[in-house]
This record gives structure tokens, sequence and C-alpha cells, in this order.
């Protein structure tokens, strides 16, 4: 799959953004702490020159902590700022910009946990187009 470098390189980034923050693809595994992100619902449609790929970011928070809800929002807040407008890219495989869409304030709690999905799209240029 020509994305996999992208969310290898979008995954990488991420886990920089802040100290204790880990993102995972797809599923976070069982001894996961948190917060944390998840990115999934990867998308692709064929341009002439690349792919316009959208995908999600789900951030959770332990809703049992006091600030909980604080910590979830300044989170979402430093991933939009770290992502929108960032170009992102592995050299000899891809150059890609990336935009931030929308979020959603889902109540969808589970375990008590809380929760924000944020949707971001970007354009993904390969160099190589051999793979």
């Amino acid at each position: 799959m020509k994305t996999s470098a992208f969310i290898e390189a979008l995954v990488s980034f991420l886990n920089s953004v802040k100290p204790g923050f880990k993102v995972y693809y797809d599923r976070a595994p069982k001894d996961k702490t948190f917060p944390y992100g998840i990115i999934s619902y990867v998308t692709a449609s064929d341009l002439d020159e690349g792919d316009l790929t959208s995908f999600d970011l789900d951030l959770w928070t332990d809703d049992k902590l006091p600030s909980a809800t604080e910590e979830l929002e300044s989170l979402c807040d430093l991933c939009r700022k770290s992502l929108n407008k960032r170009v992102l890219s592995v050299g000899g495989k891809f150059s890609s910009h990336i935009g931030y869409e929308s979020r959603d304030t889902s109540d969808d709690r589970e375990d008590d946990l809380s929760h924000r999905r944020q949707i971001y799209a970007a354009r993904i240029f390969y160099i190589n187009e051999e793979e």
C-alpha cells in the first residue's frame, strides 16, 4: 500500500509532539497509557500525481482524572497546531501537505474515557512510483 510510508511518518511525528503522548495506527494495545491517540479511517483517492487522503485522529484521556477535560482539550489544540498546514515528507518516498478539516465532540464514552475525534486531509505526492 502506497500510503503505508505516510502513515508510519505520521505516527512517528505525532509521537514526538508531547512527552508521554503515544499515537497508534488502527488500534491501541491493551497496556496503553493515557493520553493516547489512534489514527484510523484512512481513505485515499487517486490524484494525477499522488493521493488525496483523509484520516481520523481519535484522542483519549482517562475521564476519572479531575483534569481530564482540560487535558483532552489541550491535546486537541496541540495536535491541530502541530498537524494543520504541516508538510510531512520522507526523502525518496513522498511529500505531503496536511490540513485540519473538523472535530467531532462525540459523547462516545467507554470505560471512563474521554474522547475527541479530529479529521484531517492530506495531499500526498509520491516520489518513487515503482512501489
